[in-house]
């Protein structure tokens, strides 16, 4: 806000002030990492370098650095969250009762990185560090099962878009669902956004701030659109025909698979395979613990019965279809109402960099 164009905004109550700086306070996806996966070209054919645009997206609103008034109300709703234990970034601005806390973390970094046999993952932290500052939590797909836009791009005729790599997997279990399983027990741990994938605008930051799309003063560089939401989703649409068609052509294929019956019906068996592998784990971890809600047969659990003393195999198993959950059973009925609900969403980026031009990519980016 520039204060020379209303001269008489000194002039008014305090509190009418501060109201008005609050309202220009961004809603944020506060990324801990960056999201070179979402990015790098090999599923969407869109290469992008998000690592500026996350670095921006980290640091204090816009109206932080206006006056010493703005700056008490920024304050109020935000602060500087170290991240010692993150994979990317060491500090971010967060804003609790505003923000949503966003990892791009996936297992295929492991791999890039050379130490694919690590089995340690950040998925647990996280939820604790979202439960405790009261955010919502916010993943991408890979961590739970495999979303490829590739194979919907590559196979116009039907291919599964939920395959099943093996470096999801450490010594056959994944990780990351027995964290999110863990944490299903938690009251505030109700919903769980998912990245299913990404698009980048390349437009100017004066563009973006026009638009009104990234923040009221484009200080929200990243935005999440929910699946299905085909009325937001054309906003971002028309945004980039009027400024960046002509220079990025293939982005419009993106936006025309994200509104497809095709990509839509791919999101969907998706996600009834990622809450069944959710709720395998779940039992999992209930019969470790030897709850009395399983009775004196876990296996009652799933059609057909499991033996008493066997175990469901994972990944072997689920969600593939040789086992599924009896849904009259008092655990399998509890245990959906506890776990998180899946929310898909795409996350739409605004990106000066013009990624698009060859040369502005690091030499290694997107080669995996």
């Amino acid at each position: 806000m520039n204060n020379n164009s209303f001269h008489y905004f000194p002039r008014l109550p305090l509190e009418l002030r501060r109201l008005i700086w609050k309202l220009c306070l961004p809603h944020r996806i506060a990324e801990e990492d960056t999201p070179d996966f979402l990015l790098d070209g090999n599923e969407s054919r869109q290469a992008c370098y998000g690592d500026r645009i996350t670095h921006q997206n980290a640091q204090p609103p816009t109206i932080a650095f206006v006056n010493r008034e703005s700056r008490e109300v920024a304050l109020e709703n935000g602060h500087r969250l170290e991240l010692d234990d993150t994979t990317s970034l060491a500090a971010i601005w967060v804003q609790p009762r505003r923000d949503v806390l966003h990892l791009n973390w996936t297992r295929l970094r492991y791999i890039v990185w050379g130490n694919a046999d690590d089995p340690a993952s950040p998925i647990a932290m996280y939820l604790w560090r979202a439960e405790d500052l009261g955010m919502q939590p916010s993943v991408v797909a890979e961590i739970i099962r495999p979303f490829s836009l590739k194979a919907l791009f590559d196979h116009p005729d039907g291919a599964d878009a939920c395959d099943n790599p093996w470096f999801l997997y450490h010594r056959s279990r994944n990780q990351e669902v027995s964290d999110i399983a863990y944490c299903a027990e938690s009251p505030s741990f109700s919903r769980l956004d998912v990245t299913m994938s990404a698009v980048s605008l390349h437009i100017t930051r004066k563009t973006a701030l026009r638009s009104g799309l990234f923040g009221l003063l484009g200080d929200a560089p990243v935005q999440m659109v929910d699946v299905g939401d085909e009325a937001r989703l054309k906003e971002f649409q028309a945004l980039y025909r009027e400024y960046a068609l002509e220079k990025e052509p293939a982005v419009q294929t993106l936006f025309e698979t994200f509104t497809s019956p095709r990509f839509q019906a791919a999101v969907q068996a998706w996600k009834s395979q990622a809450e069944l592998l959710i709720l395998a784990y779940m039992w999992r971890l209930a019969r470790r613990d030897n709850l009395d809600i399983l009775g004196t047969n876990p296996g009652s659990a799933w059609l057909p019965q499991l033996p008493e003393q066997a175990f469901l195999g994972m990944p072997e198993y689920l969600p593939d279809a040789e086992y599924s959950p009896d849904e009259r059973h008092p655990w399998v009925k509890q245990a959906r109402e506890s776990a998180p609900k899946l929310r898909p969403r795409i996350m739409v980026r605004y990106c000066t960099n013009e990624c698009y031009i060859k040369e502005r990519l690091p030499s290694n980016f997107g080669t995996f």
